[in-house]
């Protein structure tokens, strides 16, 4: 049994999220904690200083009413669905720390992209997920609201060690769907066309998912790779890529915030750095 959370900011409730979480239950049983934390306002003149000293931004105003109906929505559907879980509330300004406490103590972490910190700017919100991202002691799933259950597993493959985790780790908490069709994708230049260390991730995939292709793709531009990737059906990327590797080096920045924005798919993080 495998123990996935779900972090719901302020009173907004991810379907999504939720969604995926009832699928992976579905597979294999999982003990599924609701994360609820207070809305926050990040911008300059919403930080307060606190009696340590240091300056935390301010929490909105919260809806108790609504945060009360939702925590209700996801203890009633998660008895509905025979799910194991627990609910977490947290009403203090750290709870971005609570949420790396979480993911040390879990398997997995699942975020609805659309509904995670909406009432931000797109910006402010790219800044907060990306320190989530960095921080997170465990997988992270990012959901799109609406979405078809994976069908294609993509694994973005660059010869970086992080890279080499996220593939063992979506093998580990995902077994099942590691049966599926899986395309391990190495993005190259035209003066970098090989595949690096080929033997070693060819016997370590080759164990994992039994489905398996190896495709090295040419790309220069971020639109390359959502060109092709459009063509894939109900895909899931996998990939260690939230900050500098060979995939970002190719796009000037990290790929990955551009694939959450088109909302189409879910993107499986891991790292271990």
């Amino acid at each position: 049994m495998r123990k996935v959370f779900i972090a719901f900011d302020g009173t907004h409730y991810s379907d999504g999220a939720y969604e995926l979480a009832k699928r992976l239950n579905e597979s294999e049983k999982i003990l599924l904690i609701g994360v609820f934390l207070p809305a926050l306002d990040f911008t300059e003149l919403n930080y307060v200083l606190d009696s340590g000293g240091i300056y935390v931004p301010e929490q909105q105003e919260i809806d108790e009413d609504q945060l009360a109906e939702n925590i209700k929505r996801f203890k009633d559907e998660c008895t509905r669905n025979d799910i194991e879980f627990r609910v977490h509330e947290d009403d203090s300004p750290y709870s971005l720390l609570r949420l790396k406490k979480e993911s040390r103590f879990a398997d997995l972490m699942i975020i609805g992209s659309q509904q995670f910190y909406e009432n931000l700017q797109e910006d402010v919100a790219d800044e907060i997920l990306r320190d989530i991202l960095h921080d997170a002691e465990c997988p992270v799933i990012i959901a799109p609201e609406k979405f078809n259950f994976p069908e294609n597993i993509i694994l973005a493959y660059d010869g970086n060690r992080s890279s080499v985790f996220a593939i063992k780790m979506f093998a580990y908490l995902f077994g099942d769907l590691c049966k599926g069709n899986t395309t391990l994708v190495y993005a190259t230049r035209k003066f970098q066309n090989s595949l690096p260390d080929e033997d070693y991730i060819k016997e370590l995939a080759a164990r994992h998912y039994s489905d398996l292709t190896f495709q090295e793709l040419e790309l220069h531009r971020l639109d390359d790779f959502h060109t092709w990737l459009k063509e894939i059906k109900n895909p899931i990327l996998v990939t260690g890529a939230f900050g500098r590797s060979g995939w970002s080096d190719i796009f000037k920045k990290s790929f990955c915030i551009t694939d959450i924005h088109e909302h189409r798919y879910p993107v499986f993080i891991a790292h271990n750095s």
